[in-house]
């Protein structure tokens, strides 16, 4: 980062957790990458507006060298830094936080950065340390549990064809999305996609995806009746949720209190269809931290609900998916390609 401020708010706050016992710092990306090569690191934070070398090119070139040490982008709120985060995602990011404001008071910023960014290391150095899971190919589906605590299976899917696709994801979410939706055909069923975002930037995620797809993809609206072959992103700071309306369904957006400490989440929205959606319901659980739509998908499976999780090896982060795994309410584990054939398969009529 270019502003010592910063800098310096970020190294005391790390220093600070417990969980980091030495920073570096650069202020540009060239200083950066040349201390890449010549120390071995376990994680790096960046700016993305800097003199030099800013932050994309930085990504750029540490990926050109180093395909796996964990980067997490500080990208301010508006616009402009919600496309270069979309970007840098694009580029090899990990993840990214809000940038501090240097208004605010030092004891503010160091527990925002602490609370922010350690958990995010943890979870993606973790992720690199534990033995993966491997994907299935014919899943035999387990379905709820019985009285005595075994798991009952069912080795006929119960649908071939899905009338509704809902998506939950966020570490390393948008990322895969964009390489997702540059591969799947035109839908026949309409998409529901909670990912965990701030504000700004789930409208821009919308408008890259709508790029990239041949469906039509948006930022969800209060109120917007809910189409076939149209894709709803949760909006920054809202939950999203599934309603009925005059023989068909909307979307109803609420700021309600935060689910698995996350708003917009998944949960809410796998709940709300749950309650008033009757028809074939496919769930995807893609990479992510927490546990956030676990719960969901017990509600999913529960009203007969496919749940379909990606693998441990292609997510940035195998929290959100494990969650469901380790649950048993996954019908399958599927690397990314694969990925792309289900949801071609089961959303093209």
């Amino acid at each position: 980062d270019d502003s010592i401020v910063f800098r310096t708010a970020i190294k005391n706050a790390l220093l600070g957790s417990g969980d980091v016992r030495e920073v570096d710092v650069a202020s540009n990306g060239k200083i950066a990458t040349e201390k890449l090569k010549q120390k071995a690191f376990d994680g790096i934070t960046l700016d993305l507006e800097m003199p030099v070398m800013d932050g994309i090119e930085t990504i750029k070139e540490i990926r050109s060298f180093d395909k796996n040490i964990p980067i997490i982008i500080f990208s301010a709120q508006n616009i402009n830094a919600a496309n270069k985060t979309i970007k840098a995602l694009e580029m090899g990011a990990n993840d990214f936080v809000q940038k501090i404001q240097e208004s605010s008071d030092l004891e503010t910023n160091l527990k925002n950065i602490q609370d922010e960014l350690v958990p995010r290391f943890s979870a993606l150095l973790n992720k690199m340390r534990a033995p993966a899971v491997n994907p299935t190919s014919d899943a035999v589906i387990p379905t709820t549990p019985t009285s005595s605590g075994n798991l009952d299976t069912r080795v006929v899917k119960p649908f071939s064809k899905a009338n509704l696709i809902c998506i939950g994801s966020s570490t390393g979410g948008p990322d895969f999305l964009m390489r997702l939706f540059s591969k799947i055909g035109k839908l026949s069923v309409p998409v529901l996609i909670t990912q965990h975002m701030p504000p700004i930037f789930t409208a821009q995620l919308a408008k890259t995806l709508n790029e990239l797809s041949p469906n039509t993809v948006v930022e969800a609206k209060d109120g917007d009746i809910i189409e076939p072959g149209t894709v709803y992103l949760a909006p920054g700071d809202y939950h999203m949720l599934m309603k009925p309306f005059e023989g068909g369904h909307k979307i109803s957006l609420t700021q309600t209190e935060k689910v698995c400490f996350v708003r917009p989440a998944v949960d809410v929205m796998l709940n709300s269809v749950a309650e008033c959606f009757s028809g074939n319901v496919v769930t995807y659980i893609f990479t992510g931290m927490g546990n956030d739509g676990a719960n969901g998908c017990q509600r999913m499976r529960a009203k007969n609900g496919i749940n379909i999780i990606q693998d441990e090896a292609s997510s940035v982060v195998w929290g959100m998916p494990r969650a469901v795994y380790e649950r048993n309410l996954h019908d399958e584990i599927l690397m990314p390609d694969d990925i792309v054939r289900s949801i071609n398969t089961f959303g093209i009529k």
